[in-house]
């Protein structure tokens, strides 16, 4: 998409332009009541997943996977998504997480960004501590992605003591003596074998991956039964034969007590409640368990933004595609003079052993605004305890936090837990209220939902009911479900959430991604939703406009209506958005990958409503744009990339053409360098001409291991003509600030 947060002007649109603002500011419930700016990047964790680490990156919002880059090195990636509609409110300031590692250090460092291609287009800029394969997929939801990094699971476990180690496994004995030496041929078949059983257990094929698996270790004994012992045990686990999966472990640690796999097979046995280590209960010796680990990460960071602007006339300011996400970032800014201090801290405390992991979590954002002293503000984003434990299948967070499925749609405060009360199968209960203030109203919720890791073969999901109440009436009901099909190279993701008290659905959405051997990848969605979604509390902005006080609590609003005609208000004055995308991303050679994507964003109408809207609200129209990329790696170095992106927009009043390109290089030791450039230019049908064109550059550079500076500074140059109006302008904005890595 990408032009929605482009700046049109002229008296042909300025009628159609006050209708949209009217409609934006009741659809987004008051935004400028309820200052509720989340970060887009949440919350990042890393698990095991055979010889894999997978990182499952977490966002604020609905998003769309659309491609990756890698440079040649390993050592650096990008990973571009898009935001999909939401009503919250969204801080597009780059952020930054990390996955540490046991022994210190980090495994991948995260940079969540603008891509500078589109507002809604963001990217994740990997630095990985060691050269790392990777691909990137959809995660669980619609509010994640998954970054499967190639044989780096070994990375995330802590070193065991010798000690534990031995006391650990069973009683050594010596590998299979070698009867023969393998033949060449033999040789290539357990190595084909092994790589086949290996995609086989990734995409769910667990009793043809053991087929293949049977075939190595038939096999005279050689290195790679060592491997095969341990991904069999694994397929087993996988296919629901727990006791299956315990022998071949045991096999493994009685065959190869210092394998490379061998921490792996006890922290298994210890969940599968093992004989071994029953045994070495009974005879009164401390079984072997992963040694206690305690990391410490996150960073503290201080920003300065400033920026000017000069403008000979006034110019009008419009996104012409309401319902997608508010963005607060520069672009927000311009045409506005800004002097802010923003001081942040996120910190990640983990204490984990072989029964259980400990985190507590700070994530806190102050922002000091020094010309207008009054709207300085400090946000809390994250402020909760998680403990987890592994036997059982426990899990429980309390304290301030974002919604991770369950149809928990924002940020609250409250507590969530789950019991995993079979292989598959787990059962959650959430309870809490939302941060966002609703005037001064008092909101609370409760839900419970059920997964499914695998109903059928690559197939799971969730079921979900949850109740949020308003000033003790319903505020909202909601049934629904989350689903997600994983066959091979392909990925599905749905959600449905319907109101039965509403009697509205408030989000029918699918997503897919196929990724080829080659790196190809195609996508392809289709998102309808509620905007905002339906609410009782929605009735509170739209009241009766001659009223001489308006209500400010839903218990005042009752006092002259009855709630049946509230609940039909809400769904009178309720509009849908509807966005559909097809894009595709492909390899033309080592150095560069082409793409091509379609969209449409359409915002419907409002009927008329006595006394609110009494002539309704017209609807945007379909708004189709049109993209092509072109994005090249490696050109001049072994860490750089580009991004070449042209853009045609078309609305039912205007068409429009963006041409931008975007580079990333590391330069030097520590250094990377971000410029790009922005063409931009739109004709309407009254007969005004705009055009911009927009330089920048990012720079940062690392220093001192931990520490880390970065600057932007983007200018905009603006000119618009029509028969009876000349305008132009100039926009400035920059930002300076210093963060220090725990």
């Amino acid at each position: 998409m990408g032009l929605t947060t482009m700046h049109f002007t002229g008296r042909g649109t300025a009628a159609f332009r006050s209708r949209l603002h009217a409609v934006a500011l009741a659809l987004l419930l008051g935004a400028t009541l309820l200052p509720a700016e989340a970060q887009v990047l949440d919350d990042v964790e890393a698990r095991r997943e055979g010889r894999n680490a997978i990182v499952t990156v977490r966002f604020a919002a609905p998003v769309q996977l659309v491609r990756t880059v890698s440079a040649r090195d390993g050592n650096l990636a990008q990973v571009y998504y898009d935001v999909l509609a939401t009503g919250d409110a969204l801080n597009l300031v780059a952020s930054e997480r990390r996955v540490p590692l046991p022994r210190g250090g980090y495994l991948v460092l995260l940079t969540d960004e603008a891509s500078g291609t589109a507002e809604r287009s963001r990217k994740l800029v990997l630095r990985f501590s060691t050269a790392t394969a990777f691909t990137a997929r959809p995660g669980q939801g619609n509010r994640s992605i998954e970054l499967v990094l190639a044989n780096q699971a070994e990375a995330l476990s802590p070193p065991a003591p010798a000690a534990a180690a031995s006391a650990a496994a069973p009683t050594p004995v010596a590998p299979e003596p070698e009867a023969r030496p393998l033949t060449d041929a033999e040789r290539e078949r357990s190595r084909v074998a092994l790589a086949a059983a290996r995609q086989l257990i990734e995409q769910g094929e667990h009793g043809q991956a053991l087929e293949r698996l049977d075939e190595v270790l038939a096999l005279p004994p050689h290195e790679g039964r060592i491997d095969a012992l341990e991904l069999r045990a694994t397929a087993r686990w996988r296919q629901g034969d727990p006791e299956g999966a315990r022998a071949d472990y045991e096999r493994y640690l009685a065959l190869y007590p210092q394998g490379p796999g061998a921490a792996r097979a006890r922290e298994a046995l210890l969940t599968l409640a093992p004989p071994v280590v029953e045994a070495a209960i009974q005879a009164g010796r401390e079984p072997g368990r992963t040694a206690v680990t305690t990391t410490l990460a996150g960073s503290l960071a201080l920003m300065y933004y400033g920026g000017q602007s000069k403008v000979r006339t006034q110019e009008f300011q419009d996104s012409p595609i309401g319902g997608l996400p508010q963005l607060v970032n520069d672009a927000t800014l311009s045409g506005t003079d800004q002097r802010q201090l923003l001081s942040s801290v996120d910190v990640n405390w983990r204490r984990r052993d072989a029964d259980s992991d400990l985190r507590l979590v700070l994530r806190d954002t102050k922002t000091n605004d020094l010309m207008r002293p009054e709207k300085s503000r400090n946000k809390l984003t994250a402020l909760y305890v998680d403990y987890k434990l592994t036997t059982p299948g426990v899990q429980m967070r309390l304290g301030r936090q974002s919604p991770t499925g369950g149809g928990v749609m924002g940020r609250f405060d409250g507590v969530q837990a789950g019991y995993r009360f079979a292989p598959r199968w787990r059962v959650n209960a959430v309870a809490g209220a939302p941060t966002d203030a609703l005037l001064d109203t008092k909101r609370r919720f409760w839900g419970v939902s059920v997964d499914a890791d695998e109903i059928a073969k690559g197939f799971g999901g969730s079921l979900y009911w949850i109740q949020q109440t308003l000033d003790g009436q319903s505020d909202r009901r909601g049934l629904g479900a989350e689903l997600r099909l994983l066959a091979g190279q392909f990925t599905a993701l749905g959600s449905l959430d319907y109101d039965p008290q509403l009697k509205g659905w408030n989000i029918v959405s699918t997503q897919s991604t196929w990724q080829g051997a080659d790196n190809t990848i195609v996508n392809v969605l289709y998102d309808r939703r509620a905007t905002p979604m339906l609410m009782l509390g929605n009735a509170l902005f739209f009241q009766n406009p001659v009223a001489q006080v308006q209500a400010r609590t839903l218990y005042e609003l009752l006092l002259t209506q009855s709630l049946p005609v509230l609940r039909q208000q809400v769904r009178s004055t309720t509009a849908f958005s509807t966005q559909a995308m097809v894009s595709v991303t492909h390899p033309v050679t080592a150095h560069w990958q082409a793409g091509a994507d379609l969209r449409l964003t359409n915002v419907g109408a409002l009927p008329p409503v006595a006394d609110i809207l009494p002539n309704g609200q017209p609807g945007t129209g379909n708004v189709w744009s049109m993209g092509a990329q072109l994005i090249g790696t490696n050109l001049y170095s072994a860490r750089d990339t580009h991004v070449v992106l042209l853009t045609l927009l078309r609305g039912p009043t205007y068409h429009g053409e963006l041409l931008s390109y975007n580079n990333a290089s590391a330069v030097g030791e520590g250094w990377l360098l971000e410029p790009s450039l922005r063409l931009y230019q739109q004709s309407e049908d009254s007969g005004l001409r705009t055009r911009r064109w927009a330089p920048g550059l990012r720079a940062s550079k690392r220093f001192l291991a931990r520490w880390v500076a970065e600057s932007e500074l983007s200018m905009e140059f603006s000119k618009s003509q029509s028969a009876n109006r000349n305008e132009s302008s100039h926009r400035t904005f920059y930002y300076v600030g210093l963060r220090y890595d725990l």
